[in-house]
């Protein structure tokens, strides 16, 4: 009996281990997470007066970004009733799909457009740096 209970004690203390070190490691994994727009403004060392004038664009492109991004989850929910039918030539599929590829064509064409808006505001120098941030993002993404 009292190698049972030894043994339970042990698994509760190994699982309280593990779920201690599981959450020290997601919250330094949280801590160490940066936001993207932060991290864009300091690789281009954008100063005070370029943020402010940057922050219309950036709301605008925001917008954009929220109503295309909304419509890309109603076309991916359309997508996931018309797979319930199982039937993978049925024309709710195809034209489900197709919403999604429009929505994400208008979602690459506003980013690219948000980009070279920013880069009205920002010194040759920073655009150009902007262009090649860019150009790495998309090298890399797939």
């Amino acid at each position: 009996m009292k190698t049972l209970i030894g043994f339970f004690v042990a698994v509760v203390v190994v699982a309280a281990l593990s779920s201690f070190c599981t959450l020290r490691w997601m919250d330094s994994r949280r801590a160490a997470k940066v936001d993207p727009h932060e991290w864009l403004h300091a690789e281009l060392k954008i100063t005070p007066e370029q943020h402010k004038a940057l922050e219309p664009i950036e709301e605008k492109f925001a917008s954009q970004n929220r109503i295309l991004r909304e419509r890309m989850r109603a076309a991916n929910h359309e997508l996931a009733l018309a797979i319930r039918q199982g039937r993978p030539d049925s024309p709710e599929i195809s034209a489900a799909v197709g919403k999604i590829h429009l929505h994400m064509g208008e979602l690459q064409n506003a980013s690219i457009a948000h980009i070279f808006e920013m880069r009205r505001v920002l010194t040759p120098a920073q655009g150009d740096k902007l262009l090649q941030l860019a150009e790495q993002g998309l090298d890399v993404a797939p």
